[in-house]
């Protein structure tokens, strides 16, 4: 039985791996038999293909997940890999959260889990400086996982984040480290475990550095490899 309507992927920052994340969460519930749906409310930095826009962060989901045709996988899409308050300016398209919430109440009517995952930062600005994406998690009222890296730096910025969203009454199920090098040196060895105690938040995934992962991801071989370290019973308590 899930009793969480959906959980929100958020990171550090962009390109910490959320999109890979977010498919890999998807491929693991799946594979357990739960009814998982990935979800991109807004895209920045869209794709052209055959003449047509699209998200590339939905391009990669459907390495793990084949939409059905009217399912909305994604609500806002625009062309500047800008700051989503900004890119939704300059095209005159703003961003609206009801209908954000729609889309996710749509997408939970039919699947038991959705798997949102944000835009950038957790910080990053939706509208304006007073309606950002920890406003939109609190409308859609779920659970967040925050994703960062095994890199210098990251300390400090999963602490941040965790002690950001512990501020806005944000619900942490848990950290998960992404790109972890095969041999880590003593720092990065020791970076899960203090995490832990600066944030008191549980990492509840660490998952392997695999080269070229993006455009090998929809290997069976590699999506088993990056699921190996994530904690699923930890994201459902």
């Amino acid at each position: 039985m899930i009793y969480l309507s959906g959980i929100f992927i958020t990171g550090t920052s962009s390109n910490v791996g959320k999109t890979i994340i977010t498919t890999c969460l998807t491929y693991a519930f799946r594979k357990r038999k739960v009814d998982a749906v990935p979800y991109k409310p807004v895209q920045c930095g869209a794709i052209t293909e055959g003449g047509k826009w699209l998200a590339p962060d939905v391009e990669l989901y459907r390495k793990v997940y084949n939409p059905k045709d009217d399912e909305q996988l994604n609500s806002f899409l625009y062309e500047p890999r800008f700051s989503p308050h900004i890119a939704a300016q300059l095209a005159n398209r703003p961003i609206d959260p009801q209908v954000i919430k729609r889309n996710y109440d749509e997408l939970h009517k039919v699947h038991e889990l959705v798997l949102v995952e944000g835009a950038g930062g957790l910080a990053v600005p939706l509208i304006d400086e007073h309606y950002g994406t920890p406003s939109l998690i609190k409308d859609l009222n779920i659970p967040i996982v925050i994703v960062t890296q095994a890199t210098v730096g990251t300390l400090n910025a999963t602490a941040l984040t965790a002690h950001y969203a512990q501020s806005k009454d944000l619900d942490i199920k848990g950290i998960i480290i992404n790109g972890y090098p095969d041999n880590p040196t003593e720092g990065v060895k020791n970076n899960p475990r203090m995490i832990e105690k600066m944030t008191g938040v549980p990492v509840i995934g660490i998952v392997p550095q695999i080269k070229n992962v993006e455009t090998r991801i929809g290997e069976k071989e590699v999506l088993e490899k990056l699921i190996e370290g994530i904690d699923l019973d930890k994201l459902l308590e």
